[in-house]
């Protein structure tokens, strides 16, 4: 069952924003820790309902081309022409977003099983009421479809945050 979130109106993320920083670097981890400074992500939407946030983007080479590939494990998919240019990325507050207050202050409403868990949940310290501490749920790296379709029913996340 989808859990009910009071909050339906998506925030875009922009520059400058309070904890966008945060967010963008832990959204773009696994494409740094794959390919180090040698491929991008250009943010097309970074957008944040409640406690989540869902980052689409699309990777450039270090020069803004096309990303190289060659010497990576996409290597033979991207020589294959089964890679796309696309990286998605879903995340979840962790911290204060996760307690009745801070759930409450971003419109999201907890059932009863994740109010009792709410106690057990980790802390982190919080910036102007964001929260600086993002776990990444789940992304997919050039992916050939659509792969973050089932995202909000095998991670229990708002279809609004999607798009769809």
């Amino acid at each position: 069952m989808q859990p009910v979130f009071a909050q339906s109106t998506v925030s875009p993320q922009r520059p400058g924003d309070p904890g966008y920083e945060a967010l963008l670097q832990a959204a773009t981890e696994p494409v740094r820790a794959q390919f180090g400074d040698a491929i991008q992500v250009e943010v097309e939407r970074l957008d944040r309902l409640g406690q989540w946030a869902f980052l689409q983007g699309t990777m450039h080479g270090a020069d803004g081309g096309r990303p190289d590939y060659a010497g990576t494990p996409w290597a033979e998919r991207a020589a294959a022409g089964g890679m796309s240019d696309v990286y998605v990325a879903l995340l979840q507050a962790t911290g204060p977003a996760s307690d009745d207050a801070a759930a409450a202050a971003s419109g999201r409403v907890l059932d009863d099983a994740e109010d009792a868990g709410a106690a057990d949940a980790p802390s982190a310290q919080a910036v102007d009421g964001e929260p600086v501490e993002w776990t990444l749920v789940d992304h997919s790296i050039g992916p050939s479809d659509v792969s973050w379709l089932t995202w909000p029913q095998a991670h229990a996340a708002p279809r609004q945050l999607f798009g769809f």
